[in-house]
This record gives structure tokens, sequence and C-alpha cells, in this order.
């Protein structure tokens, strides 16, 4: 069994995470409005959001799983790893700015050199130009670690693995309480993330594990969207706290969608041509799919959020893959549309 055919399903739930990072970003204006919205909408609204937080860490832990086990010199590590996120990354900022000055910006005839440059910077500085692009500067800063992470994590037992999951699993519990205000906050809880994909790729289950991924799923999800409701309901306003990417329900939740998938037995000679595609250019619908989304203008009051949402999400996934892919058409265009 080769490389790419043992693999196939990691192909297939990277399809799956896409379409459910976009569906969070559609499903996600509608929370807000809490109280200020029929109960109904509000409820469509988490439901869709809880089902599809799998999402960020599927990106990780799929690095994890493909990345750590490969022993690969940091020259080409960099040149063929690094190089195919920064390029691309660099070049939708860009395009993200210049949508940017081109629609929210007023007057912008009268902004003097000066008053555009300082504007770019601020929202460079502050990561500011589109509030997805957080997970790839989080996602670098993991890929840095990875050749390091790597010769420890190949060499290291499955005690070792436990262990050093476990104390990911408790510092998360106590992270959580801290937030953001702790600098090296991020780096931690998603490096975990990065050790559970390998171990979870690894790992053969004495247990039928379709069955304890099912399990996973549907008390990650339950608790998801019950523990939105109360929250939000006690303070009297919404509350995100249980779609953080790193709560324990999600980390069940990830874990058994990763499982599931792992457990699904994919015939490599029926592969789907739609699935292939969207796989192909994840990356690129990623870093687009926002300024499509700003452009689509979702508004759950002139659809039905039940219809609306759906329909939103399919729409900025085709519309995402056709311009990466027309991008990819064009000569050099691979090396930056992502």
């Amino acid at each position: 069994m080769n490389q790419q055919t043992k693999f196939i399903w990691a192909d297939h739930l990277r399809v799956a995470a896409t379409i459910a990072v976009i569906t969070v970003h559609v499903s996600a204006s509608i929370l807000p409005l809490y109280k200020q919205i029929p109960d109904l909408t509000w409820w469509i609204g988490n439901l869709f959001d809880s089902i599809s937080r799998f999402c960020v860490p599927i990106f990780v832990m799929l690095s994890g799983a493909l990345l750590l086990p490969k022993d690969t010199a940091l020259p080409d590590f960099f040149k063929k790893r690094l190089s195919r996120l920064i390029y691309p990354f660099l070049f939708w900022c860009t395009v993200y700015i210049v949508n940017y000055f081109l629609f929210h910006t007023k007057n912008i005839q009268t902004l003097s050199a000066n008053e555009l440059y300082t504007q770019l910077v601020h929202q460079i500085k502050n990561q500011e130009i589109s509030y997805h692009f957080w997970y790839i500067y989080m996602i670098i800063g993991l890929y840095l670690i990875i050749p390091i992470m790597g010769i420890w994590i190949r060499k290291a037992s499955e005690s070792a693995l436990l262990y050093i999951l476990g104390i990911w699993f408790v510092g998360l519990l106590l992270l959580e309480n801290l937030g953001n205000g702790v600098e090296i906050y991020n780096f931690i809880r998603y490096s975990g993330y990065l050790v559970l994909g390998y171990y979870l790729s690894k790992k053969e289950f004495r247990f039928k594990t379709s069955r304890v991924a099912l399990i996973l799923i549907v008390t990650g999800i339950l608790v998801t969207i019950l523990g939105t409701y109360l929250i939000t309901v006690y303070q009297g306003k919404f509350n995100p706290f249980f779609y953080g990417n790193t709560t324990p329900n999600i980390v069940l939740f990830a874990s058994g969608v990763f499982l599931y998938f792992k457990s699904l037995k994919f015939n490599p000679d029926k592969k789907s041509h739609i699935s292939t595609f969207i796989n192909r250019y994840s990356y690129g619908i990623y870093l687009v799919h926002v300024l499509v989304l700003t452009h689509l203008k979702f508004s759950w009051r002139t659809i039905h959020p039940l219809l609306g949402i759906p329909l939103t999400v399919i729409s900025c996934l085709l519309i995402s893959a056709l311009i990466i892919y027309v991008i990819n058409k064009i000569p050099g265009g691979k090396y930056i549309s992502g």
C-alpha cells in the first residue's frame, strides 16, 4: 500500500474540514444576535456552528499525522512545506488589503500615500487583514517546530506520547481560564493537536474504532450545543466559550471525527472528482473564502437560515474553488494561489 492510498481517508477528512470552516464563518453572524432574533433562528445558527467546530483542530491534527513521521532535511522542509504556506499567504494578504481600501475605506482618493502606508502597517502589525488569518500565523509557527518535534516524536514510546498528551489536556483546562493573556498560549494549545494527530493516525485500537468515534462525536456536539445555549442564557448574551478550539468538548469532538474518517474504507479506484478537486485546492479555498463571503453578504433576514446557511456554504465553496483553479492555470499562479 503506497503512502497516497494509505492516507486517502485524510484527503476526505481535509475536504470535510474545509466545508466545516466555511460553515462556521457563515453561521457565526447569527449567534451574537441572541434575543434580537427569533429563538429558532438562533438555534439553527448554534446547530450549524456547533457541528462544524472540529475544523481547525482537524487541520492541525492532519499536519501532525502527515508531517511528523517524515524525516525531511531542514532545507527541503522549508522549501517544500513552509514556502507553500507563506507565498500564497502574502499574495492573499495583498488582495485582502486592496479589497479593504477599495470597498471599506471612505474617500480613498483623498488619502495621502503616507496615510495609506500607515493603515497598511497597522493592519499587518495588529493582524487585522482578515479575521481568519490568525490560523496562518499559528500554523506557520507550528511548522517551524515540526522538524525538531518530529525527531523526538518518531523515537518516543507510546507511554511517552500518552504522557505528553495527558499533560497537554490538563494544561488546556488551566490555560483556557487564563486566556490569551499568556503569550505562549496559542503555541502550547495547538502544538498538542500535532501530537494527537500523529498518535491517532499510528495507533491501532483493539476496540471498534467507528463506534467509539461516534460516541465522541455525539458527546462533543451535544456539550457544544447545550453548553453554548446554557451559558448564553445564564449571561443574557452570546458566549462562545464552548466553541473554543481547545475546550475539552471540541478536543473530544475532533478526535472522534479524526478516528471515524480513519476507520472508513475508501476505495482508491473510486475517487470523487469533486472531493479530489476540493482537497487539492483546500488551502487556497481557506485563504479566499472570507473575501468571497464578504461579497455574497449572507443575511438570515432575506432567506431562512435552515436553507440559507447550506446554500451560502455551497456557493462560497464553489466560487472559492473556481477562483483558485483559475489562478492556478495562470503561469506561476500555482505558487501564489494556495
